[in-house]
């Protein structure tokens, strides 16, 4: 233990070294345990009079930076509402008005249930292994591990690193979308107020990088405790946003043209993917549950946050294509005046996307972290910084480098988002509830779950049908 970080006055390893290092264990003894207890029936003998305690995860958490249900919230709100909110009235109008309104319901019903159904399954797995916490790759390769499935029980690695390669792709690409969105404001922004910044027409890479300082530092905040006063502002930056769009949209709209319901099944697909896009946050879902105080009362979380996320892009969706028609472009705020108002909500949207950029980036930051940071003990928070910045870095670099082709990268988030929102999840949940002595009810959640998982299937080959055609 002496090469650890340690408290000067105790000289034993902090509480947030031992998080660290525990968020790094690997889960071969929980596993091996888990096994050796179900596999001998010795084990499951008890003393008479004497009855198995049942392991209590909250107990066991020891986490200084616990978030409350407001934080929390506020975090699940960030990490769901991304770019894909300018860019939604776009998506309605290759779906048609109404038939997109429906599915956008449809999706995001589908969503928040998935999360519930991850958490759910994390949490029986926490009490099974007797571990305070999972990841998301972490549960993957317990549940493959640990499943009814002997067969596939060695793959349980392969789909660890298969989870964690679709999130951070998803999740790599998304942050370099939010820059770009930022760095075209700001241009679109400075050339609106300045007669000088549009007689020099500075292109759009010199925009990312001077949107990449602030960006640099506001990663430089480690845990998701810090970001949360920053997270609730920026929450309410976005509820304006909201508002000011449908004023902007009903203000405009002319009432003469009629939009159409329903256009094609390839607008439905391209929908389908722009829409995931715009509300998805499964991959923040188990690293907020795992920072929260009383992670029982998830669901509240998930209740009002996919509310809120929900009603925001199906307004700003809805009147966005019912006011500008055919002729929407993303970002939505290219179609409005350059007034007071305007110039205020794109301020507000900068803002906002710039904490949103913080928060998914924490996530894909975890995965990297989790395979070199077993390699610093000392000095780990400077280490992290370090490393952080680094990403940064080369998030910007890509961003510079792809900036005319954030539709490609949205297709790239697309295209696994369909994997770990839909088919994972509802897998997992099979694994974890097979042999649940009531077989009826275990035969409705297999079929439910089988529905969900082919609704994934169906929206990843929709997201290659609708960039090919």
């Amino acid at each position: 233990m002496s090469s650890h970080k340690t408290d000067k006055a105790t000289k034993t390893p902090s509480i947030e070294t031992v998080t660290d290092l525990t968020s790094l264990r690997s889960l071969n003894v929980e596993l091996k345990e888990y096994l050796d207890r179900t596999n001998n029936a010795e084990l499951h003998e008890l003393y008479p009079g004497v009855e198995r305690m049942e392991y209590d995860f909250i107990a066991e958490r020891q986490n200084v930076y616990a978030t409350n249900l407001v934080e929390a919230t506020a975090h699940l709100i960030k990490g769901c509402l991304g770019a894909g909110i300018l860019g939604i009235h776009e998506g309605y109008m290759h779906g048609g008005l109404w038939t997109s309104l429906a599915t956008n319901v449809l999706i995001g019903f589908v969503v928040q249930y998935n999360m519930l159904l991850l958490v759910h399954s994390a949490q029986k797995m926490y009490i099974r292994l007797r571990v305070p916490k999972l990841s998301y790759p972490d549960l993957v390769e317990a549940v493959i591990a640990t499943g009814p499935l002997k067969c596939i029980r060695g793959l349980s690695k392969v789909f660890r690193y298969s989870v964690d390669c679709f999130l951070f792709i998803g999740f790599c690409s998304t942050c370099c979308i939010f820059e770009i969105m930022i760095a075209r404001t700001i241009k679109e922004l400075m050339e609106s107020i300045s007669t000088n910044f549009k007689n020099w027409q500075l292109p759009i890479s010199i925009y990312i990088l001077v949107v990449a300082i602030p960006l640099f530092f506001i990663s430089m905040i480690r845990n998701l405790k810090h970001l949360a006063p920053f997270s609730i502002v920026a929450d309410i930056f976005c509820g304006v946003c909201v508002l000011i769009t449908i004023y902007y949209s009903i203000l405009e709209r002319k009432h003469d043209e009629v939009r159409p319901a329903w256009k094609s099944v390839h607008g439905l697909f391209r929908f389908c993917g722009i829409c995931l896009y715009s509300l998805d946050g499964i991959g923040v879902t188990l690293p907020i549950e795992n920072s929260m105080a009383k992670p029982q009362y998830f669901y509240i979380v998930v209740q009002w946050g996919m509310s809120i996320v929900l009603l925001s892009v199906a307004s700003v969706g809805f009147f966005g294509y019912w006011s500008w028609g055919e002729a929407c472009r993303s970002p939505i705020t290219v179609h409005m005046p350059k007034d007071d108002a305007s110039i205020i909500l794109q301020f507000l949207l900068t803002m906002m996307f710039a904490v949103t950029f913080s928060v998914h980036l924490w996530v894909p930051f975890r995965t990297i972290w989790h395979y070199i940071g077993w390699r610093h003990n000392r000095n780990r928070g400077h280490w992290e910084r370090f490393y952080r910045g680094i990403y940064v870095m080369i998030l910007t670099c890509t961003s510079v480098i792809f900036s005319d082709l954030s539709n490609w990268m949205s297709f790239v988030g697309n295209f696994f988002l369909s994997t770990i929102v839909f088919i994972f999840p509802a897998f997992i949940d099979s694994l974890v509830i097979w042999g649940e002595r009531n077989f009826r009810h275990l035969r409705l959640k297999l079929l439910r779950n089988t529905v969900i998982i082919t609704i994934g299937f169906v929206m990843c080959c929709g997201a290659i049908y609708s960039y090919i055609e």
